[in-house]
């Protein structure tokens, strides 16, 4: 039986990314699953039957036109940054499908720390089923691609040398480090390293987090918010599937 997860996004870019992430853990985490046998055992919900995108921006409307309402507190306490939007997210899905295995709620924290709290508040009001999972970058998706970026070629290299320079600090490592604003061309912009450092290419981009290991991006990760996520899915989505904690051999 497919397990169904609905995933929360802001763009195209970040629903790949965190799916793929995801799919990478499920695999190494169950013996037996494998990238041929995946696609029987989980599906990934982007959208909604009237054909719109799950997307932070796109839910308010759908919710609205449902006429779900998501006001007061949460556990007696006010409601901190996106934890209204989170819990309307997470109600209007409880309601659309009736099936859901899991919820994921992917997420920049851009400039507000704040969102992480109000992320985890929406989550503490529905423990149960589906289970949802918090993936919460920092500061941006782009610091987690950045984050498993290999250099394949001396070209490469070079650019990554250079950015190090530029930066003061290897991005790879410190890619907490980088700063989220609306200029894109900012030195510190994640969106413009990563832009340098793959040419603008997804597919380049896809290269960051397969193949490199997830012991890797757990360690690079450990700061700007990758590995919190990929350890939320292995404890909450692989083990729905099949895995079963301490069994690692």
């Amino acid at each position: 039986m497919s397990h169904r997860f609905a995933v929360v996004y802001e763009s195209n870019a970040d629903f790949r990314t965190a799916t793929e992430l995801a799919d990478q853990v499920l695999i190494d985490a169950i013996d037996w699953l494998d990238e041929h046998l995946i696609a029987d055992q989980r599906t990934w919900i982007g959208m909604v039957p009237v054909e719109q995108q799950l997307t932070w921006k796109s839910i308010r409307r759908l919710a609205d036109e449902a006429g779900i309402k998501a006001h007061g507190h949460i556990n007696g306490s006010p409601l901190e940054l996106d934890a209204g939007a989170a819990r309307r997210a997470i109600i209007y899905l409880k309601s659309e499908f009736d099936d859901l295995a899991g919820i994921l709620l992917i997420r920049d924290q851009d400039d507000e720390p704040a969102r992480k709290l109000g992320l985890e508040q929406a989550r503490s009001e529905h423990r149960g089923s589906p289970v949802i999972v918090i993936g919460l970058a920092i500061v941006e998706r782009e610091a987690w691609v950045i984050s498993g970026f290999e250099p394949t070629n001396e070209a490469e290299k070079s650019l990554l040398e250079t950015e190090r320079q530029k930066l003061g600090f290897h991005p790879q490592e410190q890619s907490h480090q980088l700063t989220a604003c609306k200029d894109d061309n900012a030195q510190r912009s994640p969106k413009r390293v990563l832009q340098v450092l793959t040419g603008g290419n997804f597919d380049r981009e896809r290269q960051c987090w397969h193949p490199p290991s997830l012991e890797l991006l757990h360690s690079r990760g450990s700061k700007n918010g990758l590995s919190d996520f990929l350890s939320e899915v292995r404890i909450h989505l692989a083990s729905l599937i099949g895995y079963v904690p301490g069994n690692e051999s």
